[in-house]
């Protein structure tokens, strides 16, 4: 958020409206410190033509207390209306007269804008800038999609702490009673997988936690545009990058209350973002083997996405990561042939191919998770091998409303 124009300023100019905001004067700087002393400031701080400051109180604090006489500057009035907003929403959070309603919806907007901004903003990045933590910022986002809908239980409530009891309550009873056939009542015999949005679902969720996380996110290449992505036959969804981004930063905010401290990890990814899929999944704190697990295709089924330029790809890889010191249960290759099938969608995974991989991970103290299960294959697979408990969840109801259907066929 800088404007490109950096003036030089005295630091005894610059004055700070304590009665607006909401931190002290012994804010803890320590962090900051050394940085700044070997490197500089990297980031300006920003003000008003008249030295009011605007933001980087923090900033002013250290350097300060490094004996500078004047600090790095931009001036608000300088800024696009873009980056503007975005400090206007940051200040406001940290105002003291804001209401809990206002400051949600701010967090709210301040997020989405950085997200579409930078393609690798997460919760975490939006608790770093706002000086709060994720948590809060996770419950802050759950308060304010329930306040953008006319909730009027969550809009009434006298102050947050209601609110976010409110909607932390009634997200657990929509998933109480989706999943209890599949965590605590097992012989009911449903199909374990409900009609929910992973990106939702995974910020309210308090339950047992997952060791084993299977993901086939849309790849983020475009493939129901493709001519041989079957959308057509097989019914498309979204697969654009920012769909893709904002599933693995989804993910990264699950680590503490879905992801077991102990897990697998399987993720299914283009090669197209190989690099930067290694880079996230390793960021989250996963153990991610370099070296992917490949399906290759045996039927000469696959994508050609240039015919005049390129190969048909007929490989698919995904990444193998563990948290903690998790054994794998039995080695097996990391390429496995198998054809095609799409039974249900359009980038089905056979459930052949899934049980050879599987056996590297799936036993019966597993509990496995699948936060975009589409055909379901790989839940279907799981509690084939024995799995304690399996969760698939999937957005797109047709998706769903077949996969259920199909859930007892034998691939």
């Amino acid at each position: 958020m800088t404007s490109g124009n950096f003036a030089s300023y005295s630091i005894d100019g610059i004055t700070v409206n304590r009665e607006q905001r909401q931190r002290q004067d012994d804010l803890d700087v320590s962090d900051l410190l050394p940085s700044i002393r070997d490197r500089g400031l990297i980031n300006p701080i920003t003000i008003t033509r008249e030295g009011a400051l605007v933001t980087g109180e923090r900033r002013l604090i250290a350097v300060k207390q490094l004996g500078w006489t004047h600090v790095s500057v931009q001036y608000v009035e300088d800024l696009d209306p873009i980056n503007l907003h975005l400090i206007e929403l940051e200040e406001n959070v940290k105002r003291k007269n804001l209401s809990w309603q206002d400051e949600c919806k701010a967090v709210s907007t301040y997020h989405s804008l950085q997200s579409q901004l930078n393609s690798n903003w997460d919760q975490g990045k939006t608790a770093e800038a706002l000086n709060i933590t994720q948590q809060l910022v996770s419950h802050k986002l759950s308060v304010a999609k329930e306040l953008s809908t006319g909730n009027t239980r969550v809009t009434e409530a006298p102050k947050f702490s209601t609110a976010i009891n409110i909607v932390t309550r009634n997200n657990a009873r929509k998933r109480d009673s989706a999943i209890a056939a599949i965590m605590d009542e097992p012989d009911k015999g449903e199909p374990p997988i409900f009609l929910g949005n992973f990106l939702e679902w995974a910020p309210a969720y308090d339950g047992a936690k997952f060791n084993f996380i299977h993901c086939d996110f849309p790849y983020g290449i475009n493939a129901d545009d493709h001519d041989q992505g079957s959308a057509d036959d097989h019914g498309g969804y979204a697969d654009t990058f920012e769909t893709y981004a904002a599933l693995l930063d989804a993910l990264r905010a699950a680590m503490a209350n879905v992801v077991s401290e102990s897990a697998h990890l399987m993720f299914w990814f283009s090669m197209d973002h190989y690099d930067y899929t290694l880079r996230v999944l390793s960021d989250m704190g996963w153990r991610v083997n370099a070296f992917p697990l490949i399906w290759h295709k045996s039927d000469n089924t696959g994508i050609l996405p240039d015919a005049k330029r390129g190969p048909r790809r007929i490989y698919e890889t995904a990444f193998h990561g563990s948290r903690g010191d998790r054994f794998i249960v039995e080695p097996v290759s990391n390429l496995y042939p198998h054809p095609v099938t799409k039974t249900i969608h359009m980038s089905e995974k056979p459930t052949g191919m899934l049980r050879h991989f599987f056996r590297m991970f799936v036993d019966e103290h597993s509990i496995v998770l699948d936060p975009t299960c589409g055909s379901a294959n790989a839940i279907k697979t799981a509690l084939q091998l024995g799995a304690a408990a399996a969760l698939g969840i999937e957005s797109v109801e047709d998706f769903y409303n077949l996969a259920r259907e199909h859930f007892d066929d034998d691939v």
